[in-house]
């Protein structure tokens, strides 16, 4: 291959010519998209159209800068789908800990509940009276088992 031929393949800058533009069946605009992608700006990119691109790859037959840009939206269109996947994986993440913490919470209130009422229990004089008589009792059936 020869320098010339060499260098009319390699990616140019985009010069802003509005070809690519005039062709997208979808009225897209793949310079606004470009500059979207080329600066991290994913969610304004998806908000301007770049998941209805149809990757009919008109945009790349008619670019004078040879820009891949059917190449560049597919990847944009993964890293969207990607990012949108990690939402969901937070999101769903952040609904189970909202759950546990209720539960959480659900039983440490019920805990309190029945350490309350066992206060309660022990400090009434019927409770102190059943308990020594039921050491009295376990005494009595222990000492008859072994005159046995």
């Amino acid at each position: 291959m020869s320098a010339a031929t060499s260098s009319s393949d390699t990616e140019q800058p985009c010069i802003r010519c509005g070809e690519c533009a005039t062709v997208c069946p979808v009225r897209l605009h793949p310079q606004r998209l470009l500059l979207q992608l080329r600066d991290g700006h994913l969610r304004a990119a998806e908000n301007d159209g770049a998941m209805d691109c149809t990757e009919c790859g008109r945009c790349d037959a008619v670019c004078p800068s040879r820009i891949p840009l059917l190449q560049r939206y597919r990847e944009a269109k993964q890293m969207i789908r990607d990012a949108a996947q990690r939402r969901e994986v937070a999101m769903a993440a952040r609904e189970r800990y909202r759950a546990r913490q209720l539960r959480l919470s659900r039983d440490e209130g019920q805990r309190a509940e029945r350490h309350a009422e066992r206060s309660a229990d022990l400090a009434s004089g019927d409770a102190v009276a059943a308990a020594i008589a039921r050491a009295q009792a376990k005494r009595a059936a222990l000492r008859n088992g072994t005159k046995k």
